[in-house]
């Protein structure tokens, strides 16, 4: 068997020992420039060296928009009805007579319940010592007689239902208007509940 030269062998050793020395070298450098730290143990963060802010024991919260449930009034086969709807705490007369002309939601619909009060047909709405304002607009006069007193009794009872109001008087283009009321009479004053008691709800 033929032997290695003593020479040749020491060689190869120190050859090895310094392609294991640049791979250690490779190993470290690779870790540290992925932020890997090649110290074996922890190190303790100073609260001094933790970022402004993110110590604070502070509870986080959730910013909630404010509102109301207001009653509006629709219509189910001839009849007013009472509906819940979601508005803002400082939703005014007009808005919720809005809500009347937006009318029914979809499931709203699919139940039957509609609304007489047609876009375009008020133009106003203010307050004066308890009793609410309605301006008309001429389009209202185009309703159907029969439409115009659900129109009118859905309008009424919305309005009587907010505090402070106890009458709605109606006008068209500022003047006085005479309405029907559901005994079959008509009336040009300010009008309650009372003088749609046939339409009431059920």
């Amino acid at each position: 068997m033929t032997s290695v030269p003593r020479t040749s062998t020491t060689l190869v050793r120190r050859r090895a020992a310094l392609a294991g020395a640049l791979v250690l070298a490779v190993l470290v450098s690779t870790l540290a420039s992925c932020g890997i730290s090649s110290e074996p143990d922890a190190n303790r963060i100073e609260p001094t060296d933790v970022p402004f802010g993110l110590l604070d024991d502070k509870a986080t919260t959730t910013s909630v928009e404010a509102g109301r449930t207001a009653e509006v009034y629709l219509l189910t086969k001839d009849k007013l009805l009472a509906v819940d709807r979601s508005v803002p705490d400082d939703a005014s007369l007009s808005d919720l007579l809005s809500l009347l002309i937006a009318g029914p939601t979809e499931v709203e619909q699919s139940l039957g319940i509609t609304s007489a009060v047609p876009a375009g047909t008020i133009a106003s709405v203010r307050t004066s010592r308890g009793t609410a304002k309605v301006d008309l607009t001429p389009a209202f006069g185009d309703i159907r007689s029969g439409e115009q007193l659900l129109a009118l009794a859905q309008i009424v009872y919305t309005l009587t239902g907010q505090p402070g109001i106890g009458g709605v008087r109606f006008s068209v283009k500022g003047k006085k208007a005479t309405v029907p009321l559901s005994d079959g009479t008509n009336s040009d004053e300010a009008l309650s509940r009372d003088d749609f008691e046939a339409l009431q709800p059920g």
